[in-house]
Parts: structure tokens; C-alpha cells; sequence
């Protein structure tokens, strides 16, 4: 019989149990002679460890059982194809599949018989078996701990430390918890406004880096702040002190689906509420906060409403909303600037997105490197003989490893958030024309909700530093991009962009105009 032989060490067991490559190979190889069968090739995975199956040698190997140019593969010991049980069943069934055999010579595990058979799949039962029996240790362990107010397993929540299995506010932290959920209930901010409060204080998170809105949405609906565990649906009180109040978490709670579902944009009659800010950063919001009787309605900034502490005028909201539709008839009729436009996004597209995508990839890669390394831990923790200070110490690695898959996993949602913005090709000056010529001149024809979203479709954001200074982020309409001229329907893009919050797509230009000379070149006076 012509064999494979396939040795593996690494440097920590050569040095610890001296699994020396030359050691295996004459066993193995001794092994062959005195059964008088041949072997083809040695495949030498020196340093590679058996946890995962990325090993150059074995990829060869099991290329090589594709091309029959074994009929089996000898190992000194099972350990040196796989320690992970279920890789170790995929590649011995994927040797079977190409007719090789699998045999270890220290170990009665022989495939190339039905007996080495039967014992193989005896051995791979029990070891399924015991990996349950760990699992269920393991689970009633958490459960205990549970029902005793313990901290189940894992990081300590920000706001806290973990000591003897038990959680201790960590006041320095905790107030920086209380500010989020006051921001929050009683200051209106949204989750990612909150993230920018922080940073433009200078706040850091527990590893010193600048706040995400995807940390600070967790710290809001964690309930373990309100001095209670949960794990697996179970909630019981916690021996740990809370650093909010039940009834205010509740509060968040309730709140938290009607601002996902229904934020402002759609909610307020009002055309523009949800994209036009003031210049301070603030949004801006509509009021009838004119002289005495006035009949008109304002736009004004939600600081100067509720803080007094922004000088911005109010602007009528009749005059604003016809500037802003005259603006969107000047530019769809300016087709040179439109090309010039649509010209160099795309040739930024095409220097960028290359790289986009690979970082896209290389996130992705550092991912699944991380969730492998979480989830070797979390088997060392299960092991019924760990030891106190090991689990300290496992403890405090799994938290890095949480707070590296967490920063993450928001780098990866910025990069395909910036991919979407840069998916632009396809487009044309005459589509963009003829879009933005299509709404202003059916605009008068439809409701105010259809208004709004065509609107969102091509105005990423509005900002209204003064009177005399207006400032228009015009975003490309999506529905656009990849169809013919002329193809695309405004009843089409009210369908499709139900569903959708604001334009997110990268601004292609920002126009700025005064709202003063507009109002003077179509009325005689601005009242206010």
C-alpha cells in the first residue's frame, strides 16, 4: 500500500513533550517498512499549530489525496492531524471521499478497515460526548453563579469592575454612564449625537479610544445597570449596587423603538425637519415663535428654543422651502456643472474603492482571527479543573478580546457604509437633469410625506448658518444610478425609499446661497 506520511509539531510541544519532527518520521517510517507498504511523500507542518486546519502542508496533502496519489495517510498520534474533533472527522471524510485511508500508529485508529472504522467513530461519539458533558458543566455553573448574584462570565459592563466574581461600580466610569442616559431622556440626543458629546469632550473609553454609537446603544439597553443579570432570558437581581434607577431605564426602553421606527423625518408634517440643522450643529425645528399673531411658521434652532444659547434667526418656513426648490431648478439646468460633477466622483471612485474593499477584507480576516481566539477561551474557562487565578487571567483576556471585536466590528460597518456612498457609476449630467427636473416640476402634485422623501432622495443635509448664508448637501439620488435615461419614475422612488431614514450617499456638491436675496428678488420685504 502507498502512503502519505504527515508530521506536525510545535515549538511549544517539542520543547514540552519532545514530539520531535525526526522522532515521528522514523517511527512512522520504520512503521511502513515492517508492514512492507511504500509512502510517497513526507508532509511536514513544523511549528503549525493542530486548533485549525490553515497549514500549508496539510492543504498540500489533502490536494494530493484529491489527485489518488495515496491510499492512505500514517500519523505517530491523532493529535498531529487535528485537535479539534470536528475538523478532524471533515478531513478524514474528505481522505475517504478520495479512497485514502486514515491510520495512527500509536492508537487503534485504523480506516483503511471496518474495524478501524467502528473505532473511529466510537472515538469521535465520545469525544462528542465529553465536549457536551463540558458544555452542560459548564451552563450549570453560569447558572449557579446567576442565582447567586454573581457576574455570570465575561467583561465587566463599562461603569463597573469585576472583583471575586462580584461587580463594584467604578464611579469614574459610572458618571459618564448617568450623563449618557440623561443626554438620552431628557436632552433628547439620539445615540449618535451622544458618541459625538463624548469625544467632544474628550471622553475616552475604558481602552482610551474615542466613543462609538454602537457602544454607547449597548450601554442604553443593558439592564445590568439597573442592578439585575441576565443571561439566556433569565433575570435575577444582582449582587452588584445599580447606576440607574429601573424606572429610568424603562423609560429608554419604551422610547427606544418609536425613535428606530419613526424618527422625525417622517413623523413631522414639516418638510425639512430631520436634515436641516443650524450652524451650531444643532437641528432645527419648526415653531411659531414670531410677534404676537404672526400667521407664519419658522424654522428655528432647537439650542436657541430650548437652551437660549444660539443666535441664529428664525426663518419662515414658506420662504426657505420655495429658496430651496429654486436652488434644485437652478442646478438641474446647469448641466456643465453637473458633468463636472459626476466626472471627478467618479474618478475619485475609481482610486478609492480598491482600497476600500481590501480594508473591507482585512477586517473581515481580523474578525474571524479574533472569534477564533474568543472561542478557545470560553472552552478554557469551561474546564472543571480551572483554577481561580486562571480564570482571572482568562477573564481579563476575553475583555480585551470583547473590546477589539467591538471597535472592530464598527470599523467594518464604517467601511461598507463608505462603499455604499461610493457606488456611483452608471450615472450621467442628463439622468441627474432630468431627475431633479422631474421633482421640482411635479412637486406641487404631491403630499407633503411624498415631498419629503423626494426630497431625502437628493438633499443630504441643510445648513443654515444666517439669513444671507444657506448651505445645500445634494447627495445622487440611488434609484438612478444603474437604469437608462429616462427610465426611472418619481412614483418608482416614493415606493422604494419608503423605508429609508435620510440620504446617505456622499454629497457631490454643497450650494450656497442667501436666503435674503432670494426673498428680496421675489417679495418686497422679509418679515419676521
Amino acid at each position: 500500500m502507498k502512503c502519505a506520511v504527515y508530521i506536525r509539531v510545535s515549538t511549544e510541544e517539542q520543547a514540552k513533550e519532545g514530539y520531535s519532527l525526526a522522532a515521528q518520521t522514523d517511527k512512522i517510517v520504520e512503521y511502513i517498512k515492517n508492514k512492507g507498504w511504500t509512502y510517497s511523500e513526507i508532509y511536514n507542518d513544523d511549528g503549525y499549530t493542530a486548533s485549525n486546519r490553515r497549514r500549508p502542508a496539510l492543504e498540500r496533502m489533502l490536494d494530493d489525496a484529491a489527485a489518488k496519489q495515496f491510499e492512505a495517510v500514517l500519523v505517530y498520534r491523532i493529535d498531529r492531524l487535528s485537535r479539534n474533533l470536528k475538523d478532524l472527522i471533515e478531513i478524514v471524510e474528505e481522505l475517504a471521499k478520495n479512497g485514502a485511508g486514515f491510520k495512527s500508529i500509536t492508537e487503534l485508529i485504523d480506516t483503511t478497515t471496518p474495524e478501524g472504522r467502528l473505532m473511529f467513530h466510537q472515538f469521535g461519539s465520545f469525544a462528542q460526548y465529553e465536549r457536551e458533558l463540558i458544555a452542560q458543566r459548564t451552563a450549570l455553573g453560569l447558572e449557579k453563579r446567576l442565582k447567586l448574584g454573581l457576574w455570570p462570565s465575561g467583561v465587566a459592563p463599562f461603569g463597573y469592575t469585576l472583583k471575586d466574581g462580584k461587580l463594584q461600580i467604578a464611579e469614574k466610569e459610572a458618571k459618564i454612564v448617568r450623563l449618557m442616559f440623561d443626554l438620552y431622556l431628557n436632552k433628547n440626543y439620539g445615540v449618535v449625537n451622544i458618541a459625538r458629546y463624548l469625544n467632544d469632550l474628550n471622553i475616552k473609553t475604558r481602552r482610551g479610544n474615542k466613543w462609538k454609537f454602537t457602544v454607547v446603544y449597548h450601554i442604553l439597553t443593558n439592564p445590568t445597570y439597573t442592578g439585575v443579570n441576565v443571561r439566556g432570558g433569565e433575570r435575577v437581581t444582582g449582587a452588584h449596587k445599580p447606576i440607574i434607577k429601573e424606572e429610568v431605564f424603562n423609560k429608554i426602553k419604551e422610547i427606544f423603538p418609536t425613535r428606530k421606527a419613526k424618527t422625525r423625518s417622517f413623523v413631522s408634517p414639516n418638510l425639512f425637519t430631520g436634515f436641516i440643522f443650524c450652524g451650531c450643529g444643532a437641528p432645527m425645528h419648526v415653531t411659531y415663535g414670531g410677534p404676537p399673531k404672526d400667521k407664519y411658521k419658522y424654522y428655528a434652532c432647537s439650542r436657541r428654543l430650548t437652551y437660549k444659547d444660539c443666535k441664529t434667526e428664525i426663518l419662515r418656513t414658506d420662504v426657505l422651502e420655495n429658496s430651496v426648490i429654486n436652488q434644485l431648478k437652478q442646478i438641474s439646468e446647469d448641466k456643465p456643472r453637473l458633468q463636472a460633477i459626476i466626472t471627478n466622483l467618479k474618478k475619485e471612485n475609481a482610486k478609492v474603492l480598491p482600497g476600500l474593499k481590501k480594508n473591507q477584507q482585512t477586517i473581515k480576516n481580523k474578525i474571524d482571527v479574533i472569534n477564533r481566539q474568543k472561542e478557545g477561551l470560553l472552552k478554557w474557562m469551561s474546564q472543571k479543573d480551572a483554577k481561580p487565578y486562571t480564570l482571572n487571567v482568562l477573564n481579563e483576556k476575553f475583555e480585551k478580546i470583547e473590546l477589539e471585536l467591538n471597535d472592530l466590528t464598527h470599523s467594518r460597518w464604517q467601511v461598507e457604509e463608505e462603499l455604499k456612498k461610493r457606488l456611483h457609476f452608471g450615472l450621467s449630467s442628463e439622468k441627474v437633469s432630468l431627475y431633479l427636473k422631474n421633482i421640482v416640476e411635479s412637486f406641487a402634485d404631491f403630499d407633503k410625506q411624498e415631498k419629503k422623501r423626494l426630497l431625502m432622495e437628493v438633499i443630504q443635509k441643510i445648513k443654515v448658518n444666517s439669513r444671507d448664508e444657506v448651505h445645500l448637501f445634494l447627495g445622487l439620488p440611488r434609484r438612478i444610478s444603474a437604469l437608462p435615461l429616462g427610465e426611472e419614475t418619481l412614483g418608482s422612488t416614493l415606493q422604494n425609499s419608503a423605508l429609508r431614514l435620510r440620504n446617505t450617499q456622499k454629497a457631490i456638491c454643497q450650494i450656497s446661497y442667501s436666503l435674503q436675496d432670494y426673498y428680496n428678488n421675489n417679495h418686497k420685504s422679509m418679515k419676521s
